[in-house]
This record gives C-alpha cells, sequence and structure tokens, in this order.
C-alpha cells in the first residue's frame, strides 16, 4: 500500500513539473499566420460505421475549417454500414474538397489504409465521425509540422459534446485530465496514443514506418508506439479543440474502457521490449512502465477497499451477536489530528488529480473547477477497477473485444 501510493504520489509531481517547465516554451499560444503557398496539403479521413446520424455534422465542421480550399480534400469512407450512412454520404459526393470511398467493413484500420491509398497530401489525419473541430484547429495543427520538420505527428485537445447523462459529466471532467496527461507527456517526448479525433501525421513517415494496423482494436495506440519505436517525434497542439461524443450510459463506457485497456495490455506485449529500455528515454524508463503500474494499482486498491470493507462487516456482526445492538458513540477532540500516512497520502494525491484536472481544463479553455470534478471523484475510483479487471481477464485469457 505504501510503495503503491507513494509511486503515484510521485509520477504525480513529476508530471506538474515537467509541465511548469517546460509549457512556456512549447506553447503555440498565437494563431499562425501563413500564406497558401506556405501551407502543406491535407487529407482528413473519416471512417465510417453506421454514423448516419453524426457524419453530416463531422463533414460541415470539416467544410468550415481556416484552411485553404485548394489544399485540404475530406476523404469520407463509408466501411460497410448497415444503417443509412452511405446515402447521407453521396449528399456530399458533389462537393470538391469531398471524397466518398464505399468498401465492405474491414474496421477502422482498413478504412484509414483504404484513404491513404487515395491521397498525395503531405499531411494526413483522422476524424472520427461523431466529432466535430473549431474552425482554427487544422491551422494551429500544422503549425507544428511547418515549424519543426521533425515532427512526426500531432495530437489536438479532445473534449466531450454536450454532456448530458451523469456518465458523460463524469467523462468531461476524466478529459480535463486527459488534456493535461497529453500536453505534459508530449513535454517529455513520451505520447503513446494518437487519439482517432484529429491526429495528424506526415504521410511520407506513415509510408515508411507502414500502414495502420488492427492493434488489438486499438490502431490509434499502436500507431503511436511504433511511431516512437522508429524514434519519430510525437507532439501535443492544446489550443486545437475537438469535440468528440461520448458513451451516454454505463454500459456503453463499460464495453468502451474494456476495449482501450485491452488494447493498452495486448500491444504492450506487443512491444514490451519498449518498456525499462532506455534506448526510449523516459516513454521506456517511465511512462509506460507506469502506465501499466497505475493499472494494476487500481486493481490492487479497490480489492483493498472491497476486503477491509468485508472485514470491517464481520467484524461488526461479531460485535453485535457479543454485545447485541448498541448505538454508537461519538467521539470528537479537536486537539486529534489524524497522522497516518497513508491518509496524508492520498489526500495530497486527491489534491493534486484535482490541480492537474483543473489545469488541463484551462488548456481547453474551461473553468478550472467545475461540478464534474466531483462527480468524478466520487465515481470514477468505483467503477474504473471493474472494467481494468474485465479487460485483464480478457486480455490474459485472450478473448478480444468487440468494438461496440
Amino acid at each position: 500500500m505504501y510503495a503503491t501510493l507513494f509511486v503515484s504520489l510521485y509520477f504525480e509531481v513529476f508530471l506538474l513539473i515537467t509541465f511548469f517547465e517546460k509549457s512556456e516554451s512549447s506553447s503555440f499560444a498565437a494563431l499562425p499566420a501563413f500564406t497558401p503557398e506556405e501551407l502543406p496539403t491535407v487529407a482528413v479521413f473519416i471512417p465510417c460505421w453506421n454514423e448516419e446520424s453524426t457524419i453530416v455534422g463531422t463533414l460541415n465542421s470539416l467544410l468550415a475549417l481556416n484552411y485553404p480550399k485548394e489544399k485540404l480534400e475530406i476523404i469520407a469512407v463509408n466501411d460497410g454500414s448497415t444503417d443509412n450512412t452511405l446515402a447521407v454520404l453521396k449528399t456530399f459526393e458533389s462537393h470538391p474538397q469531398v471524397r466518398i470511398i464505399d468498401k465492405e467493413n474491414g474496421g477502422k484500420h482498413s478504412a484509414m489504409n483504404a484513404a491513404l491509398s487515395f491521397t498525395k497530401a503531405e499531411i494526413v489525419g483522422c476524424l472520427d465521425a461523431d466529432s466535430f473541430v473549431e474552425s482554427d484547429a487544422l491551422l494551429r495543427i500544422v503549425n507544428h509540422f511547418v515549424s519543426d520538420k521533425d515532427v512526426a505527428a500531432v495530437t489536438p485537445t479532445i473534449k466531450v459534446f454536450n454532456a448530458q447523462s451523469a456518465m458523460q459529466v463524469v467523462q468531461r471532467a476524466e478529459y480535463g485530465l486527459s488534456v493535461f496527461m497529453r500536453n505534459a507527456l508530449a513535454h517529455m517526448d513520451s505520447l503513446f496514443i494518437t487519439p482517432g479525433p484529429f491526429s495528424f501525421f506526415r504521410r511520407s513517415v506513415i509510408l515508411e514506418v507502414g500502414p495502420w494496423r488492427h492493434g488489438h482494436s486499438t490502431e490509434d495506440l499502436e500507431m503511436c508506439l511504433r511511431l516512437q519505436e522508429n524514434h519519430k517525434k510525437v507532439t501535443n497542439e492544446p489550443n486545437a479543440i475537438v469535440y468528440t461524443k461520448t458513451p451516454k450510459t454505463t454500459h456503453a463506457l463499460f464495453r468502451q474502457r474494456v476495449r482501450w485497456t485491452y488494447g493498452f495490455l495486448k500491444n504492450a506485449i506487443d512491444y514490451r521490449y519498449m518498456f525499462f529500455n532506455p534506448t526510449y528515454g523516459t516513454l521506456g524508463m517511465l511512462v509506460l512502465p507506469m502506465s501499466l503500474i497505475s493499472l494494476f494499482s487500481a486493481i490492487f486498491l479497490f480489492s483493498s477497499l472491497i476486503w477491509n470493507t468485508l472485514v470491517f462487516i464481520i467484524q461488526e456482526l461479531v460485535r453485535f451477536q457479543t454485545v447485541g445492538l448498541t448505538a454508537p458513540t461519538p467521539q470528537f477532540d479537536i486537539f486529534f489530528i489524524n497522522t497516518s500516512v497513508i491518509l496524508s497520502i492520498v489526500i495530497v494525491l486527491i489534491i493534486l488529480t484535482i490541480v492537474l484536472m483543473g489545469i488541463g481544463k484551462k488548456l481547453a479553455k474551461d473553468s478550472f473547477i467545475s461540478y464534474d470534478v466531483p462527480v468524478y471523484m466520487a465515481l470514477y475510483g468505483f467503477i474504473t477497477p471493474v472494467w481494468l479487471i474485465t479487460a485483464l481477464y480478457k486480455a490474459v485469457m485472450n478473448t478480444g473485444v468487440r468494438w461496440r
């Protein structure tokens, strides 16, 4: 218990110090001013599977991007949808910037590769068919490619679109923490996920390291690990804002997170030689090991809580059988302060988590503190271990996971 809490505290403090040390030097706060001739050609891929209700908004947000029209193409791939997605896509086929590809279902990675074969653009990227972007997002991302020729990939800031249910409110706070984490890890050249909503890549680098793979249903994680394996630079642009629809129900969230965690565990096995490998710098020596340790730590802490709760209940039952029902006598002493080391570390960890979440929210142009934070703190610690344990079981048994 002491070791688990100490390692968690060390890592959070390390991230916070790193963020404040390097945030100013790597920030592109001002909107870049380029002439159309200075900007590279860009292709945005939209893999679609049964997205008839959201694809119109996604396409319209891309068509509204502040980027030269002659240098931006949008390739929507219908990946064997069984609803009216293809019919909706065809209403855009007369638009000069939009190209429609219809193919049999093969998964997101196959849709990305199909689109890749149809473009010669210098920069390629993906936007999930349930996501929407701010008009300046692409220009801010492209700024990194233009300013630094070593940059191979750029990730955005992702926010929850229109949170309504309790689970979406929890995710809104969680995404705030993810914004901070993604930015802090980019400062250490240690990003290992290029998320589906609006991550971009140099096409030449993709051709060098190879196209997208299934990656155990997490092709975005596998691609980023492959880039890091080849020592390609992956960075983050916090001012490029993307809104994504998130699962509304506990069941839908559970299935999504089991897939994410399962994908991480299976890819961790595939890329195990990167763990504790100084060749990969902070990523290999700290970030990847800590990501794995944190997963097992969450399961351990949750198991400890369940065990201690059961012990307490048994003790109370024994006491009841011995002395009968007695009213508890409350005790309060203003001169007594609980100096338990474990309690102290837990309190500091909670405060630090709220601070990191608040910084992420500020990066995403939200309020530092909002009502979703206490909801997150109250619920997340109890629901997360359930999908972690499920994903671990599936990974050990090699059962695979379904996308939806």
